[in-house]
């Protein structure tokens, strides 16, 4: 009974903590347009780079689908992709 309970226990804990994980790190963020990530692989399965796409066939169809600045998940870390040159020097510029 003891035992039962224990890894009753166990089993609700390591169920939240990956609820805990995926709304962390995997929740899409803001008005910046991308795909959604999946949980663990971000957006590498969706865009093709595990099954031997080259980044950047996967870069520029991304702009031609969400324009000069998107989102761009490799697992759980995120990346805001800037294509504008214009956009990435105003970037630098005003770094408040």
């Amino acid at each position: 009974s003891t035992f039962l309970m224990l890894s009753s226990l166990i089993v609700i804990l390591i169920v939240l903590s990956i609820f805990y994980v995926k709304k962390k790190y995997f929740t899409f963020y803001g008005p910046i347009p991308g795909l959604k990530p999946h949980f663990l692989f971000g957006n590498l399965l969706q865009a093709g780079l595990l099954y031997g796409t080259t980044p950047s066939v996967v870069l520029s169809k991304f702009k031609e689908r969400y324009g000069d600045i998107f989102q761009f998940w490799a697992g759980p870390t995120r990346f805001i992709i800037v294509n504008n040159v214009g956009d990435v020097e105003h970037i630098f510029t005003h770094r408040h």
